[in-house]
């Protein structure tokens, strides 16, 4: 399966060791580049965000690393949120590494989302 992680940039190395993880299992995996990657660009956000479009287009899935950010359990900021809607509309599998968080959980379980808890092994 060919999947696009999202999440906050604050854990990126966490993403790298996801990517490996995933690989060795047969997934092709695309993590986010490094915010660094953009310091040329003159609105980073949104070449970030182009280039998450064009990764997810061509990806069967997005997992979503809602991982524990600023005291909020299973974080998932505004950008990840509409990166979920993308993924949703394009018919993806929507993966998320950890439970959905209370402030969007109703809607989160309408798209059918599938919470992962931490555990890998149930991507297919």
């Amino acid at each position: 399966m060919k999947i696009v992680v999202a999440g906050s940039m604050k854990f990126y190395k966490e993403y790298e060791k996801i990517k490996k993880e995933l690989e060795a299992k047969g997934h092709k995996v695309i993590i986010p580049l490094p915010d660094k990657a953009y310091s040329k660009e003159k609105d980073i956000k949104r070449k970030a965000m182009d280039d998450f479009n064009i990764n997810l287009k061509q990806s069967d899935s997005i997992l979503v690393m809602n991982l524990d950010k600023d005291n909020k359990m299973n974080h998932i900021g505004v950008n990840v949120l509409m990166e979920i809607g993308m993924a949703f509309i394009l018919e993806k599998k929507i993966f998320l590494y950890k439970k959905i968080p209370e402030f969007c959980r109703e809607e989160v379980e309408a798209i059918k989302v599938i919470e992962l808890n931490g555990d890998l092994s149930k991507i297919r």
